[in-house]
């Protein structure tokens, strides 16, 4: 078959499904905006980027559908790369591609004998979810609004699939439930095998440490510094935990940018907030930015205490990979972590607003070896789970029926 894949990011979710149907033979283009800094060689597929010829917003346009400008564009430049494909005389029998961008708007339009699969990952719901929660209460009814106007590219595209994919299963009951029946759980999954390894095998230790058994190692990893991970109430706990523990050090990975929810008020970054106002310790906390893969690794495998918060929202690989790793964990009580953690089991769940209940955790486990050898092993096994080789066998059933030309 002839396949394309469309994110606004290469390869994103599809770092393992797009090269393995290459490897079967299959005629695979992957049409991106970005290419990811820790992106893999392409692996026989095809890479093509586009780029919007234009930015969004402006005074006129309703603030309801500046979103939903944004995804018209990256629509737009997306139906251009496909047309300058079927110049080539190239046209896929089967299209995936992540749904919430907009990158997927038009794909129906440019190639409309493709059968389509789409990856959707979030809708958006005035209550019981991201916003109120961080509001801790029911929003004004212009938010709401706007909120649900933010879902209309989904629809849109919803409409348009074959079927659909969401990754986890508090992902799929943010959809009105007349939609669920048109969607499948599958996660991409991590890397579990080698993930494993860590922490039995010689790892590079980060320069940034000193040397000696006594140094206590926190790790917090984050794409970026927003409160939809929990970051102020993450760097408040630790600098409580500095003050009570001489020989804590403190891994932060991560950018000093937000990927989702809004910036600060005042301006200052984050990051820069957490520098200059909580009382962290400068000679402690190390600032490692966005790490490649085996320096991420690296950090995973020194870790003694892992803390990992997000308010009910997409579930972070990053915390799948904590987990198989070997992490004893701390982590924010909300329901996408609580699908795959049990407080007293396999983490310390707390309240995601409190530093002083974070910090406590974080020293128990300090504290008690016992218990967080035996919480990191819970986890680990909890881990196993999301398997990528299980992740991409789920994927290649799916498709099997594609290859037919019959419904999954």
């Amino acid at each position: 078959m002839r396949i394309l894949f469309s994110h606004n990011n290469f390869p994103a979710q599809f770092r393992r499904l797009a090269p393995a149907l290459a490897e079967q033979g299959h005629d695979v283009v992957f049409l991106a905006q970005n290419r990811e800094w820790h992106a893999p060689p392409n692996d026989g597929v095809r890479l093509k980027q586009y780029s919007i010829h234009r930015h969004g917003g402006g005074e006129a346009l309703h603030p309801y559908l500046r979103r939903f400008e944004s995804c018209v564009l990256q629509g737009q430049a997306v139906y251009r790369a496909c047309e300058d494909l079927k110049q080539e005389g190239w046209e896929p029998d089967l299209i995936i591609n992540h749904v919430g961008f907009g990158n997927g708007l038009y794909l129906s339009d440019a190639f409309p004998l493709a059968r389509r699969i789409g990856l959707f990952e979030w809708y958006y719901n005035a209550s019981g979810a991201d916003v109120d929660f961080l509001r801790r209460g029911p929003l004004e009814p212009d938010r709401a609004l706007r909120l649900r106007t933010w879902n209309a590219q989904t629809l849109l595209e919803i409409a348009d699939c074959d079927y659909g994919v969401v990754p986890t299963h508090w992902q799929l009951n943010q959809f009105p439930p007349h939609l669920r029946s048109r969607l499948s759980v599958i996660h991409e999954g991590i890397d579990v095998d080698n993930l494993s390894l860590l922490k039995t095998t010689p790892r590079i230790r980060p320069s940034c440490l000193p040397s000696g058994s006594e140094v206590e190692v926190l790790t917090y990893v984050s794409r970026g510094f927003e409160e939809y991970r929990g970051f102020p109430q993450a760097m408040q706990a630790i600098a409580l935990l500095q003050a009570q523990r001489p020989q804590l050090h403190a891994l932060i990975v991560g950018s000093d940018v937000v990927a989702y929810g809004g910036s600060r008020s005042d301006g200052r970054s984050w990051g820069a907030w957490a520098k200059e106002d909580i009382g962290l310790d400068p000679q402690r906390t190390h600032w490692l930015g966005a790490l490649q893969t085996e320096e991420y690794h690296d950090v995973l495998a020194i870790s003694d205490v892992h803390l990992y918060l997000t308010v009910p929202f997409v579930l972070s690989w990053s915390l799948l990979e904590a987990m198989a790793a070997g992490c004893a964990l701390v982590c924010s009580a909300t329901p996408p972590v609580e699908e795959v953690l049990e407080h007293k089991s396999s983490a310390l769940l707390v309240d995601f607003f409190s530093p002083q209940a974070q910090a406590k955790a974080l020293a128990l486990l300090l504290d008690n070896s016992d218990l967080r050898f035996a919480l990191a092993a819970d986890a680990k096994k909890r881990a196993s789970a999301y398997q990528c080789g299980d992740g991409l066998k789920a994927w290649m059933r799916l498709l099997s029926g594609y290859s037919d030309q019959t419904a999954p």
